[in-house]
């Protein structure tokens, strides 16, 4: 039998080590996701600043 939790994605490694904090108001930023790189542009990872709403992108 497959448990409840099989259906639920985990973290991965990368996004539980990348720390960012707000430019705002210097509280730690949680990683959002980050879209893919395409053809003519880079990867980007999309932060978002829970204490005052702040949402900021960094290109990888």
């Amino acid at each position: 039998m497959a448990s409840d939790d099989a259906n639920v994605p985990s973290e991965t490694a990368e996004q539980h080590d990348v720390l960012r904090h707000c430019e705002k108001c210097s509280a730690i930023m949680k990683q959002l996701g980050e879209l893919p790189a395409l053809s003519i542009r880079t990867a980007i990872r999309v932060f978002r600043c829970y204490a005052c709403d702040h949402v900021a992108a960094d290109r990888i």
